[in-house]
């Protein structure tokens, strides 16, 4: 630190002022002394009157000399109180520290201090600011990126789809939009958590970022959806650049707790058009693209780029509507049964339950799958009508094999219950009704939800759930694991056990990730005493591994094919 720099000691700063004032209190009294001495030289001290005049000359000499002194004095320590008053401001003000002469004492330990906090401040000041600047450019990343993994968000793209339509409208350019969905993440939610969820997400980002070029915007809309901007771009590239995706992400490998997982993306593509009718339609269409290409078999692209594509689908939709209107009044559904059996060969006795399972039959007599009529059904409000068609055919067969049988009780039997039924109020009084018309005990029955039927209206299904439990029915919560939420929602609903969706099954005796999530939900279904029943055991290799984590129950083509109701109670 400089000597200016360094504050004056108390005690020594007031020595010195007091020798200061002492010496100016010494003027006023020499002036007394020289002008009282001069007076009485020039004035005589005869008389009385020459005294007084040479007294009076004396002290008013004296009192001007204190006068004049003080205005010196209070002008030399005004100006240094300026000059400190200056230099602070000047400081606060961002600037540096200007010189300044050494002040009389104890102004000049006064300086010393407010010049350091002054500096202290200004610096504190400087401080607070870049805080601030720092806040703001955070606020305004957050605004416009996701903060998982640093891409721009749902916010952005829309305003950029927005200008985009603009352009499609006004200038008849051609853009695109991709719609990617991360293909079984919640498999790495379920097993590892979010924390192995959140690293994929962050992983899977740059494989995705380093396929596009720089003018292509790559977001983050939510979950595991991303999408891709594509501007000035014809169709066929649009679709080249949705493959590139996919093949990017299939040949990347995620790894987690020293194991290495393959991850898939299903993508679907839309182009904008001048056509094109607004955000909402292009964001609808984008979805349903890529929705379509996870029913196709998930990691696959999808797209239709046109109007035409559009009113394509929407005709399938009617021409699938028409046929299931036809199956309902012409008798074209019916329903095939297959056995849910001991996975352990040495308990496998007869069959003594089965899943109803609805199948469509075709001119050509092949039997049409429920996945290719079932999402039309729901689209246009049919599932109550199919649900009832159903369990009245159900009770039917079981009333005629109770019958054959001479066995009020001849098996138990499962069926699947839409949401749309889930949240029907007249369900419970409509299956009364068919309980006590066919004769069926209701412990025969189980009923099978899947965790999307149900959370489509929570209250009104489990008001039902209990209304039907009371009565003695049963409830299985099918597909099992598919969901974000599917443990939590054995909290909420009462069922009385769980399907392991087939998915996971299928995987268990070659891929481990599905093998511990197979074995934690038969851990926490045992541990909440309920039955775990696994789909889909088609090999024995599969069945195996099912017997070693413990799952008791199990349906599938290597236990037992779908059959109609009367051949498979003949065959047993």
């Amino acid at each position: 630190m400089a000597a200016a720099d360094k504050p004056v000691p108390r005690p020594e700063a007031r020595s010195r002022l007091a020798g200061r004032m002492f010496g100016l209190g010494l003027i006023p009294i020499a002036v007394f002394c020289a002008v009282f001495v001069f007076a009485r030289a020039a004035l005589g001290n005869a008389t009385n009157n020459a005294q007084a005049w040479t007294f009076v000359i004396a002290l008013v000499a004296s009192i001007c000399a204190m006068f004049a002194l003080a205005r010196l004095a209070a002008r030399a320590v005004v100006g240094e109180v300026d000059a400190v008053g200056q230099a602070v401001r000047h400081v606060v003000g961002g600037g540096e520290l200007p010189p300044l002469p050494e002040l009389t004492p104890p102004l000049e330990g006064m300086k010393q201090d407010v010049l350091k906090l002054a500096k202290d401040f200004a610096q504190q000041q400087g401080r607070l600011q870049e805080r601030l600047d720092t806040a703001r450019q955070q606020i305004f990343f957050l605004t416009n990126h996701d903060p998982l993994t640093g891409l721009a968000n749902r916010k952005t793209l829309e305003e950029r789809l927005e200008s985009v339509l603009v352009s499609a409208r006004e200038q008849g350019a051609t853009h695109a939009l991709l719609y990617l969905d991360v293909d079984f993440f919640h498999r790495i939610n379920d097993s590892f958590g979010h924390l192995a969820g959140d690293e994929l997400l962050r992983g899977i980002a740059p494989i995705l970022k380093a396929q596009l070029r720089d003018n292509e915007m790559l977001t983050r809309i939510g979950g595991d959806e991303f999408a891709v901007l594509l501007e000035n771009v014809s169709a066929q590239y649009a679709t080249e650049v949705a493959t590139r995706l996919r093949d990017a992400v299939q040949s990347w490998q995620f790894e987690w707790d020293g194991k290495a997982f393959q991850v898939g993306v299903s993508v679907g593509v839309v182009a904008i058009t001048r056509l094109t009718p607004g955000l909402a339609a292009v964001m609808s269409e984008a979805d349903t693209a890529c929705f379509t290409a996870k029913e196709q078999g998930r990691n696959r692209v999808f797209a239709f780029h046109d109007a035409g594509s559009s009113q394509y689908m929407r005709h399938t939709s009617r021409g699938w509507l028409k046929r299931i209107n036809d199956a309902l009044a012409e008798g074209a559904f019916t329903l095939l049964y297959q056995p849910i059996l001991h996975i352990d060969p040495a308990q496998r006795g007869g069959v003594r339950r089965v899943e109803a399972l609805l199948r469509m039959s075709d001119t050509g007599g092949e039997l049409i799958l429920p996945m290719s009529f079932i999402p039309v059904a729901e689209r246009y409000d049919l599932m109550r009508t199919i649900d009832r068609w159903v369990v009245e055919r159900a009770f039917s067969d079981f009333r005629r094999v109770a019958k054959l049988r001479d066995d009020p009780s001849p098996a138990e039997f499962a069926i699947n219950l839409s949401g749309h039924t889930l949240s029907s109020p007249d369900f419970s009084e409509f299956l009364q009704e068919k309980l006590s018309q066919y004769a069926v005990p209701p412990q025969a029955l189980f009923f099978e939800i899947t965790e999307t039927a149900a959370i489509a209206n929570v209250e009104r299904a489990r008001a039902l759930i209990e209304q039907l439990r009371a009565m003695g029915v049963r409830f299985y919560l099918d597909d099992f694991g598919s969901g974000l939420s599917s443990f939590n929602y054995l909290k909420h609903f009462p069922v009385d056990g769980i399907k392991i969706d087939g998915l996971f099954v299928k995987g268990v005796a070659k891929n481990y990730l599905d093998y511990a999530l197979v074995e934690s939900i038969q851990k926490i279904g045992t541990s909440l005493g309920l039955q775990t029943v696994a789909e889909y055991v088609e090999t024995e290799e599969i069945a195996r591994k099912l017997m070693q984590i413990g799952i008791p129950m199990g349906q599938g083509f290597y236990l037992a094919p779908p059959r109609p109701w009367e051949a498979l109670f003949e065959a047993t």
